[in-house]
C-alpha cells in the first residue's frame, strides 16, 4: 500500500509542499479488504491519513486485481466475463473500470502537461452505439500526425437514420417519447474537442501544418468557429485537408493515425466490435473503457511492432521516457494527482459523470440514468484547473507554468 505523500487538509502547508518528515506514525486499523492499514498523523493540523488515503483502492469494499481486468479489458474481454473470471460480481467490476478509467484520464492530463505543442493532427470519428442501436454515437478522437498519440476524444449520441423497417420506426419513435438527445448536442461537443485542438497546435513558423479530416459536414464550420482558427487558416500557417472516409485505409492515407486508433479500439474494446452483443450501457462508463484504452495505447503499446527498439507512442518526441515509467509505475497502486494541472474539459465531463445517456429499460418507464462519481473522486478533480468549455484558454502554456 502506497505511503502517503501530503496531508489531506488542504489548508494545512503539508497539503502543498511537504517536507521530508512532515507525519508521524499514529496507530494502525484492521479491515477485511486490505488487512491491517496504517495510519498517520500530520505534524502541524493532526490531520490523520492512511496508507489507504492515496491509494487507487480507497474505498474500495474487494480488492478486483485492476492490473489483470485492465489486460482484459483491453484484449476485448466483457465486464460480465471478467466477473466471472475472478469470482466478483459485475458491480465490483464496473467499480473497478471506474477507478481505472480516472486514473487513466489522470495520466492523460499528467501527459499534455509535460508535452510540446504539436505540428500536425489528424481526427475523425468512430461510430458505435450506446444502449441499442437506435442510438449511434461518435467518439470523435484527435491523433498526433508523427506520433500517433491520442490527444482528445469527445462522446456525442444522435438519433438513428437510414432504412428502417415499420416495426423498428415504431420502436424508435416509443423510444424518443421518453428519451432523445438534445438538439444540436452533436455540434456542441465538435465544437469543443476543435476549441482543444488550437490548445495542443503550434503551426511551424514557415506555415505547412496540416489538420487532416475526412469529409464531415460539421469540421470545416468548426475549425474556423474560434479566433486561432480563422488566424491560422487566412495566414496560411495551417490547412486544412479534407480526405474522402471510403479512400482506401492504408498507410499512405492522410487519415491513417486515427484510422489506426480506430481499428484497434474496435480490435480490443469488446463493445466497439462489430456485431457485438455487449453493447455499452452508459456512455460515461463508454468513455472511461475508451481512455482506458487510450493510457495503454500511449503509454503501453509498441509504435511500431515490427520496430520494439522505438519504444512506446507518448515517447515519439512527445514526453520523456523517465516520466512514463514513473506514470506506469504508479498506475495500479497511487491514484494519480492532478493538482494545479489544467484539466480538459472533455476529460472533466467525464470524469465528472456529465454525458447525457439514454435509458436501457425504457418499457418499464426508467427515463435516466446515473453514474454515482464517489466524494474522493471529485476532490481529486477539484485539485486540478478546470478549463470551461465555453472559451479557450490555452491549455498547454497554463499547463506548463502550473507544473513549473
Amino acid at each position: 500500500m502506497p505511503v502517503p505523500e501530503f496531508c489531506s487538509n488542504p489548508n494545512c502547508p503539508n497539503h502543498t509542499d511537504p517536507p521530508p518528515h512532515w507525519r508521524a506514525r499514529f496507530g494502525s486499523y484492521p479491515t477485511k479488504a486490505h488487512g491491517t492499514v496504517r495510519r498517520y498523523r500530520c505534524r502541524i493540523c493532526h490531520t490523520t491519513v492512511s496508507d489507504q488515503t492515496e491509494s487507487i483502492y480507497y474505498f474500495a469494499k474487494r480488492r478486483v486485481p485492476l492490473r489483470a481486468a485492465t489486460a482484459c479489458l483491453n484484449s476485448g474481454s466483457s465486464l460480465r466475463e471478467i466477473a466471472r473470471r475472478y469470482r466478483v460480481s459485475s458491480a465490483a467490476v464496473r467499480n473497478a473500470v471506474l477507478r481505472l478509467g480516472r486514473q487513466a484520464m489522470a495520466a492523460q492530463i499528467i501527459m499534455l502537461a509535460h508535452m510540446d505543442p504539436r505540428t500536425d493532427l489528424v481526427f475523425d470519428g468512430l461510430r458505435s452505439f450506446v444502449t441499442s442501436q437506435d442510438y449511434p454515437c461518435d467518439i470523435t478522437t484527435v491523433v498526433d500526425a508523427h506520433s500517433e498519440v491520442i490527444l482528445t476524444m469527445a462522446h456525442s449520441i444522435f438519433i438513428r437514420g437510414g432504412t428502417m423497417t415499420v416495426k423498428q420506426k415504431r420502436r424508435l419513435w416509443r423510444k424518443l417519447l421518453v428519451w432523445r438527445p438534445e438538439r444540436g448536442s452533436m455540434r456542441r461537443d465538435i465544437q469543443l474537442l476543435v476549441k482543444e485542438l488550437w490548445d495542443y497546435l503550434r503551426p511551424r513558423p514557415e506555415g505547412g501544418s496540416i489538420i487532416d479530416t475526412d469529409e464531415h459536414r460539421m469540421y470545416p464550420g468548426a475549425i474556423r468557429e474560434y479566433a486561432a482558427g480563422r488566424h491560422y487558416l487566412s495566414g496560411q500557417l495551417v490547412r486544412h485537408r479534407r480526405t474522402p472516409g471510403r479512400a482506401p485505409r492504408t498507410f499512405d492515407n492522410p487519415l491513417f493515425p486515427v484510422n489506426n486508433v480506430d481499428r484497434m479500439l474496435r480490435h480490443r474494446v469488446k463493445e466497439h466490435t462489430r456485431e457485438t452483443i455487449a453493447f455499452g450501457r452508459h456512455a460515461v462508463v463508454q468513455m472511461h473503457r475508451a481512455w482506458i484504452f487510450a493510457w495503454d495505447f500511449n503509454m503501453r503499446r509498441e509504435y511500431r511492432v515490427k520496430r520494439p527498439e522505438a519504444g512506446v507512442h507518448a515517447e515519439q518526441g512527445v514526453i520523456e521516457s523517465s516520466l512514463i515509467r514513473r506514470i506506469t509505475r504508479e498506475f495500479f497502486r497511487r491514484r494519480l494527482s492532478v493538482r494545479r494541472l489544467a484539466v480538459p474539459a472533455t476529460i472533466g465531463r467525464v470524469w465528472e459523470g456529465r454525458l447525457a445517456t439514454p435509458p436501457v429499460r425504457w418499457r418499464k418507464g426508467q427515463r435516466g440514468t446515473a453514474v454515482r462519481v464517489p466524494g474522493f473522486a471529485r476532490r481529486d478533480l477539484a485539485e486540478g484547473i478546470m478549463q470551461p468549455e465555453e472559451a479557450g484558454l490555452g491549455m498547454v502554456k497554463r499547463s506548463s507554468a502550473a507544473v513549473a
